[in-house]
Order: C-alpha cells, then structure tokens, then sequence
C-alpha cells in the first residue's frame, strides 16, 4: 500500500483515505471481458492541496479513476494542479456545483454541475446530492454540497449543518478544522445515526494532537454502538 493511504472495505466497496479530506471508492463492477476477476470502479472525492503539500503523497499515487466529486472550491478539497495530473491519467468526469465548475473552466478543466437535492448515476455509483451550508470562517464562505454514495456513505465536505432527516451507515466525519469542535461534531454525528464514523479533514493533526483527538471521539462513539476508525498508515479493516 503506497505510504499515506488508508482503507478499509464494506462489502463490495473499499473506502480508502488518501489524506485530509480525500476519500477513494472503489467498488467491483462487472467481470471483464477476459472472464478473469471483476473490473472495479473508482470514485475520487476532494483531493486538495493538504493530501499533497506534505509531499508525503502525489496526484499520480491516487490513479486512474472514474470520476470525480467536490464539495466546495477551497484549496484543500479542490486543487486544479492535481485534478490535472489525476486526468492525464485517465479522462474522468467531475461533478461539483456551479461555482466550482465556473472556477474550474478557468483552470481549463471541464466539470459537469449538479445542484442540491439531485440524484445521479455517475461511474456505476449512485450520487445524492444535499444542501449543507459551510460552517463559519473568518471570510466569505463557499458554497458546499454534501454527497450521498448509494444511500449510505456520506460525505459533508466543510458541513454540519445537513438536513434533519439525513442518515447514512457510513459517515465521513470531519473531526478538526479551524470552524469544528469536537463536540459539534459528536453531536453532528449523532444526528446521522451512522454505524461507522471514518475521520476526515484532519491533515493539519499530527502524532500525539491526533492520538488524543481519535480517542476523545472514540470514547464518545463507543457507549452509542458507532464504530469509529481513524485509519493509520497502511491498515485496513474488513467489515
């Protein structure tokens, strides 16, 4: 496994971490015209500049994938550098709101729009799209889309603030941020009654910071039945 990537699998789908905020699906698709296995299908979510700046990782590490998601413009979920280099890969298409597909066309990097509230079938995986406002900063605030993958694994980009009725099994939780508390985000994702909590957006936590933060937010999932998993480098868990 290349270094600074985590995973672990549900079912058919792999989930794998590619720093911060930068999540791979991939899920087996039909098997391939040889006959020998089963092609798989790879869904590419926010690949920003914090999965990069470190050097730790490149855009070509991620690999070819079939398409791409992106919650809001800021830097360390959409970064044009790498959306470039992860399509010389591979053409793919990227679906995002219109804000971004605006910023992105001046980048020379086509994205096809999609707005809250919409359902789509994009690369063989189901996409729900949902309103979920930006939690606040200190500057003009994004537009943010939540997505939905297949009913159940959901990502908030910059978000806690979803819909009330919003559920999902598998919640990508953003657990650090400069506009986040860890209770605001326990309480977040309490609401969404998930069985499995994977951390996301926090690339900026390093070594004992990020120690005591997983197991703060273990320690409050645990006594609910929700799994939490802050995947190190290299692990993987089968579920």
């Amino acid at each position: 496994m290349r270094a600074e990537t985590f995973s672990f699998i549900v079912g058919l789908m792999i989930i794998r971490k590619y720093l911060h905020s930068c999540i791979c699906l991939e899920e087996n698709g039909p098997p391939s015209p040889d006959g020998y296995g089963r092609a798989s299908k790879r869904l590419l979510i926010d690949p920003g500049l914090f999965s990069f700046i470190e050097g730790k990782l490149k855009p070509e590490d991620i690999d070819a994938v079939d398409a791409i998601l992106l919650t809001h413009s800021h830097q360390d979920h959409c970064y044009p550098e790498a959306l470039k280099k992860i399509l010389a890969l591979k053409p793919a298409p990227i679906i995002a709101h219109q804000e971004i597909v605006d910023l992105l066309a001046k980048e020379g990097i086509a994205a096809e729009p999609i707005a809250a509230g919409e359902t789509r079938e994009v690369a063989g995986f189901s996409i729900q799209t949902l309103e979920a406002s930006h939690e606040p900063i200190p500057s003009a605030l994004p537009q943010n889309l939540a997505f939905l993958i297949n009913g159940a694994i959901l990502h908030p980009g910059d978000s806690y603030s979803l819909p009330k009725d919003t559920q999902a099994d598998i919640l990508l939780l953003p657990t650090f941020a400069p506009w986040a508390r860890a209770v605001d985000a326990i309480r977040f994702a309490e609401s969404i009654h998930p069985t499995h909590v994977i951390p996301i957006h926090d690339g900026i936590l390093r070594d004992f910071a990020e120690k005591r933060f997983n197991g703060m937010y273990r320690i409050a999932f645990e006594p609910q039945g929700i799994i939490f998993h802050p995947l190190g480098i290299g692990d993987s868990i089968s579920l």
